[in-house]
Protein backbone atom coordinates (compact mmCIF):
# COMPACT_ATOMS: atom_id res chain seq x y z
CA UNK A 1 0.00 0.00 0.00
CA UNK A 2 1.02 3.43 -0.21
CA UNK A 3 3.26 5.17 2.39
CA UNK A 4 0.48 7.81 2.48
CA UNK A 5 -1.64 4.88 4.23
CA UNK A 6 0.49 4.50 7.45
CA UNK A 7 0.54 6.16 10.33
CA UNK A 8 -2.08 7.68 12.66
CA UNK A 9 -4.82 10.15 11.77
CA UNK A 10 -6.04 12.01 14.69
CA UNK A 11 -9.60 14.10 15.06
CA UNK A 12 -9.34 16.03 18.18
CA UNK A 13 -12.06 18.54 18.46
CA UNK A 14 -12.00 20.49 15.12
CA UNK A 15 -8.25 19.62 14.42
CA UNK A 16 -7.68 17.14 11.57
CA UNK A 17 -4.22 16.23 11.44
CA UNK A 18 -3.71 14.18 8.02
CA UNK A 19 -0.98 11.68 7.95
CA UNK A 20 -1.79 8.53 6.65
CA UNK A 21 -4.46 5.59 7.62
CA UNK A 22 -5.99 5.14 10.75
CA UNK A 23 -8.10 6.95 12.95
CA UNK A 24 -7.57 7.29 16.51
CA UNK A 25 -9.78 9.98 18.40
CA UNK A 26 -7.73 11.36 21.53
CA UNK A 27 -11.14 13.84 22.50
CA UNK A 28 -14.34 14.75 21.30
CA UNK A 29 -17.59 12.61 19.58
CA UNK A 30 -15.63 11.04 17.01
CA UNK A 31 -14.90 7.78 17.94
CA UNK A 32 -13.80 4.72 15.08
CA UNK A 33 -10.66 3.59 13.32
CA UNK A 34 -10.56 2.66 9.45
CA UNK A 35 -8.18 3.85 6.58
CA UNK A 36 -7.52 7.38 5.43
CA UNK A 37 -6.08 7.76 2.25
CA UNK A 38 -4.16 11.03 0.96
CA UNK A 39 -3.48 11.49 -2.52
CA UNK A 40 -0.43 13.21 -3.77
CA UNK A 41 -1.97 16.53 -4.18
CA UNK A 42 -3.55 17.00 -1.52
CA UNK A 43 -5.56 20.13 -2.20
CA UNK A 44 -9.20 20.57 -3.45
CA UNK A 45 -10.09 16.67 -4.07
CA UNK A 46 -12.66 14.59 -4.32
CA UNK A 47 -13.35 11.77 -1.39
CA UNK A 48 -14.72 8.76 -1.49
CA UNK A 49 -16.39 7.54 1.46
CA UNK A 50 -16.24 3.93 1.56
CA UNK A 51 -18.63 1.82 3.75
CA UNK A 52 -16.74 -1.89 4.10
CA UNK A 53 -19.12 -5.40 4.38
CA UNK A 54 -19.83 -6.74 7.41
CA UNK A 55 -17.44 -8.70 8.79
CA UNK A 56 -14.67 -6.78 6.91
CA UNK A 57 -13.46 -4.24 9.96
CA UNK A 58 -10.35 -6.09 10.53
CA UNK A 59 -8.73 -5.32 6.83
CA UNK A 60 -10.32 -2.69 5.65
CA UNK A 61 -7.20 -1.57 3.67
CA UNK A 62 -7.37 -4.38 1.44
CA UNK A 63 -11.45 -4.45 0.70
CA UNK A 64 -11.73 -4.75 -3.32
CA UNK A 65 -12.82 -1.26 -3.20
CA UNK A 66 -10.09 0.73 -1.48
CA UNK A 67 -7.25 -1.46 -2.18
CA UNK A 68 -8.92 -0.24 -6.18
CA UNK A 69 -9.44 3.46 -5.11
CA UNK A 70 -5.62 3.71 -3.61
CA UNK A 71 -4.06 1.95 -6.02
CA UNK A 72 -1.54 3.27 -8.94
CA UNK A 73 -3.25 2.94 -11.99
CA UNK A 74 -6.59 4.36 -10.22
CA UNK A 75 -5.36 7.53 -8.63
CA UNK A 76 -3.43 8.14 -11.64
CA UNK A 77 -6.73 8.34 -13.51
CA UNK A 78 -9.19 9.32 -10.35
CA UNK A 79 -6.96 10.96 -7.59
CA UNK A 80 -8.81 11.39 -4.15
CA UNK A 81 -8.98 10.79 -1.18
CA UNK A 82 -10.49 7.61 0.54
CA UNK A 83 -12.02 7.60 3.60
CA UNK A 84 -13.13 4.08 5.17
CA UNK A 85 -14.49 3.72 8.26
CA UNK A 86 -13.65 0.22 10.23
CA UNK A 87 -17.29 -0.60 11.58
CA UNK A 88 -17.67 -3.55 13.88
CA UNK A 89 -20.13 -6.21 13.49
CA UNK A 90 -21.94 -5.36 16.76
CA UNK A 91 -22.22 -1.30 15.46
CA UNK A 92 -23.71 -2.40 11.72
CA UNK A 93 -26.28 -4.76 13.09
CA UNK A 94 -27.67 -1.45 15.97
CA UNK A 95 -28.72 1.33 14.58
CA UNK A 96 -27.93 3.86 16.73
CA UNK A 97 -24.60 2.98 16.70
CA UNK A 98 -24.30 2.84 12.97
CA UNK A 99 -25.88 7.31 12.95
CA UNK A 100 -23.01 7.78 14.92
CA UNK A 101 -20.54 6.20 12.87
CA UNK A 102 -22.18 8.44 10.06
CA UNK A 103 -22.04 11.57 12.30
CA UNK A 104 -18.17 10.39 13.24
CA UNK A 105 -17.76 10.51 9.36
CA UNK A 106 -19.43 13.77 8.72
CA UNK A 107 -17.03 15.58 11.08
CA UNK A 108 -13.71 14.32 9.32
CA UNK A 109 -15.41 15.22 5.61
CA UNK A 110 -16.08 18.73 7.43
CA UNK A 111 -12.74 18.76 8.26
CA UNK A 112 -10.55 18.08 5.30
CA UNK A 113 -13.21 20.25 3.55
CA UNK A 114 -12.42 23.02 5.96
CA UNK A 115 -8.75 22.93 5.21
CA UNK A 116 -8.90 22.87 1.40
CA UNK A 117 -7.91 19.34 1.31
CA UNK A 118 -11.53 18.20 -0.43
CA UNK A 119 -14.00 19.96 -2.97
CA UNK A 120 -17.08 20.20 -1.12
CA UNK A 121 -18.78 19.45 -4.82
CA UNK A 122 -17.21 16.86 -5.06
CA UNK A 123 -18.05 13.90 -2.31
CA UNK A 124 -19.20 10.35 -3.26
CA UNK A 125 -19.88 7.72 -1.03
CA UNK A 126 -20.03 3.67 -1.99
CA UNK A 127 -20.72 0.75 -0.35
CA UNK A 128 -21.28 -2.89 0.05
CA UNK A 129 -23.21 -5.45 1.48
CA UNK A 130 -23.66 -3.88 4.93
CA UNK A 131 -21.84 -0.86 3.73
CA UNK A 132 -24.45 -0.82 1.06
CA UNK A 133 -27.61 -0.41 3.87
CA UNK A 134 -24.87 2.32 5.37
CA UNK A 135 -24.12 4.20 1.68
CA UNK A 136 -28.61 4.58 1.79
CA UNK A 137 -28.56 5.94 5.04
CA UNK A 138 -25.71 8.35 4.95
CA UNK A 139 -27.46 9.80 1.83
CA UNK A 140 -30.48 9.95 3.64
CA UNK A 141 -29.08 12.16 6.79
CA UNK A 142 -27.05 14.10 4.29
CA UNK A 143 -28.29 14.21 0.76
CA UNK A 144 -27.18 17.68 0.06
CA UNK A 145 -23.22 16.73 0.94
CA UNK A 146 -22.91 13.85 -1.41
CA UNK A 147 -22.55 14.48 -5.22
CA UNK A 148 -22.69 10.63 -6.60
CA UNK A 149 -22.79 7.16 -4.61
CA UNK A 150 -22.69 3.82 -6.17
CA UNK A 151 -24.64 1.08 -3.32
CA UNK A 152 -23.50 -2.76 -4.18
CA UNK A 153 -25.58 -5.18 -3.07
CA UNK A 154 -26.96 -3.29 -0.04
CA UNK A 155 -28.48 -5.08 2.72
CA UNK A 156 -32.02 -2.58 3.25
CA UNK A 157 -33.99 -5.49 3.89
CA UNK A 158 -32.16 -5.26 7.53
CA UNK A 159 -33.67 -1.61 8.02
CA UNK A 160 -37.07 -0.86 6.81
CA UNK A 161 -36.57 3.00 7.77
CA UNK A 162 -34.17 3.09 4.89
CA UNK A 163 -36.43 2.13 2.36
CA UNK A 164 -39.09 4.01 3.62
CA UNK A 165 -36.82 7.30 3.90
CA UNK A 166 -35.86 6.93 -0.07
CA UNK A 167 -37.19 9.99 -0.86
CA UNK A 168 -35.04 12.10 0.87
CA UNK A 169 -32.26 10.95 -0.74
CA UNK A 170 -33.96 10.77 -4.79
CA UNK A 171 -31.91 13.77 -5.70
CA UNK A 172 -28.74 12.05 -5.43
CA UNK A 173 -27.28 10.55 -8.35
CA UNK A 174 -26.72 6.62 -7.67
CA UNK A 175 -26.00 3.59 -9.08
CA UNK A 176 -27.17 -0.12 -7.53
CA UNK A 177 -24.85 -2.90 -8.25
CA UNK A 178 -25.87 -6.44 -7.34
CA UNK A 179 -25.63 -9.76 -8.74
CA UNK A 180 -28.85 -11.87 -9.96
CA UNK A 181 -27.52 -14.99 -8.20
CA UNK A 182 -26.58 -13.73 -4.79
CA UNK A 183 -27.69 -16.00 -1.88
CA UNK A 184 -27.38 -13.57 1.25
CA UNK A 185 -28.76 -10.29 0.06
CA UNK A 186 -31.64 -11.36 -2.65
CA UNK A 187 -30.89 -8.76 -6.04
CA UNK A 188 -34.98 -7.80 -5.35
CA UNK A 189 -33.85 -5.65 -2.34
CA UNK A 190 -32.00 -3.13 -5.27
CA UNK A 191 -34.39 -4.15 -7.80
CA UNK A 192 -36.86 -2.87 -5.29
CA UNK A 193 -34.87 0.17 -4.25
CA UNK A 194 -34.94 1.26 -7.86
CA UNK A 195 -38.07 1.06 -9.02
CA UNK A 196 -39.03 2.78 -5.83
CA UNK A 197 -36.64 5.57 -6.42
CA UNK A 198 -37.80 5.55 -9.87
CA UNK A 199 -41.40 6.21 -8.93
CA UNK A 200 -40.64 9.35 -6.77
CA UNK A 201 -38.73 10.90 -9.39
CA UNK A 202 -35.31 10.49 -8.71
CA UNK A 203 -33.04 12.69 -10.70
CA UNK A 204 -30.64 9.66 -11.91
CA UNK A 205 -30.51 6.22 -10.72
CA UNK A 206 -29.23 2.90 -12.48
CA UNK A 207 -29.19 -0.55 -11.50
CA UNK A 208 -26.58 -3.44 -12.90
CA UNK A 209 -27.57 -6.79 -12.04
CA UNK A 210 -24.46 -8.97 -12.69
CA UNK A 211 -24.71 -12.97 -14.44
CA UNK A 212 -23.08 -15.79 -12.40
CA UNK A 213 -21.08 -15.59 -15.34
CA UNK A 214 -20.16 -12.01 -15.16
CA UNK A 215 -19.25 -13.24 -10.92
CA UNK A 216 -17.09 -15.92 -11.66
CA UNK A 217 -15.05 -13.76 -14.38
CA UNK A 218 -14.42 -11.25 -12.03
CA UNK A 219 -13.09 -13.91 -8.78
CA UNK A 220 -16.50 -13.69 -6.71
CA UNK A 221 -16.75 -16.74 -4.36
CA UNK A 222 -20.18 -18.97 -4.66
CA UNK A 223 -22.70 -17.62 -3.27
CA UNK A 224 -21.86 -14.39 -5.80
CA UNK A 225 -22.42 -11.68 -2.98
CA UNK A 226 -18.90 -10.33 -4.14
CA UNK A 227 -20.64 -7.47 -6.30
CA UNK A 228 -17.66 -5.13 -5.42
CA UNK A 229 -15.36 -7.16 -7.36
CA UNK A 230 -17.75 -7.17 -10.78
CA UNK A 231 -18.11 -3.12 -9.63
CA UNK A 232 -13.88 -2.95 -9.32
CA UNK A 233 -13.57 -4.61 -12.62
CA UNK A 234 -15.02 -2.51 -15.13
CA UNK A 235 -14.17 1.44 -14.79
CA UNK A 236 -17.38 2.20 -16.48
CA UNK A 237 -18.66 2.46 -12.46
CA UNK A 238 -15.56 4.93 -11.25
CA UNK A 239 -15.79 6.87 -14.62
CA UNK A 240 -19.34 7.72 -14.00
CA UNK A 241 -18.71 8.20 -10.24
CA UNK A 242 -16.17 10.84 -10.65
CA UNK A 243 -17.87 12.53 -13.05
CA UNK A 244 -20.60 13.71 -10.71
CA UNK A 245 -20.63 16.84 -9.24
CA UNK A 246 -22.99 19.57 -7.29
CA UNK A 247 -21.87 22.20 -9.18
Amino acid sequence: MSKKMQGPVLLVAAILVIAGCSMVPKSGTTEFDGVLYTPKVEQNQPLVIYYHGYGESEHVEDTKVVATLTGNDSQQKHPCYVLAPAISDKTYMAQRKRETTYEAVKEVADQLVKLGKVDPNRIYVMGNSFGGLATVEYLEYYPEEVAGAIAICPALSYNENAIANLAVMKDVPIWFAHAKGDTVVPAEVSREAVSTLVEMGARETHLTEFTDEDMRYAGALPGYHQADYAVMENEEYLDWLFNESLE
